[in-house]
């Protein structure tokens, strides 16, 4: 029982460390190998399949170039064994267009024996995204 709240646990401090804009910190629970996948190609910039912490660094640094998240809220954290499913909302300005806009999300990492994530998955509202992106 103590791993499946270890892992929760784990992903829960990761929220807390991207609101706090600590990207280091999700970079280092990360498998070296981690595939980090986020919806909305080709519309979206910082969407895409990332591989290993050097190419989800550049996610993130695409994401920062893209929007303002002005909140990120984690609503539900549900655990089997190694997965974990996140679910909550966002709030978030395109920085392209000063646009506002808010999507609800679900976010799935898998992670390894070790404790990192190995996989990780983003689905949210990519229309809205989009809309708030386009003049």
């Amino acid at each position: 029982m103590e791993t499946l709240v270890h892992h929760g646990q784990k992903v829960s401090q990761l929220y807390d460390a991207f609101n706090r804009g600590d990207i280091e910190t999700i970079l280092n629970n990360l498998s070296n190998d981690c595939i980090w996948e986020v919806m909305g190609q080709p519309d979206i910039p910082f969407s895409g399949i990332y591989h290993g912490r050097e190419d989800i660094k550049e996610f993130f640094g695409k994401l920062a170039n893209t929007l303002q998240i002005t909140e990120m809220t984690p609503e539900h954290i549900l655990e089997n064994g190694n997965l974990v499913i996140a679910t909550g909302h966002y709030t978030a300005m395109a920085l392209n267009t000063n646009k506002r806009f808010s999507s609800s999300w679900a976010m799935m990492y898998e992670f390894n024996e070790e404790g990192q994530c190995t996989h990780f998955r983003d689905c949210f509202d990519t229309l809205a995204c989009m809309r708030a992106m386009s003049n």
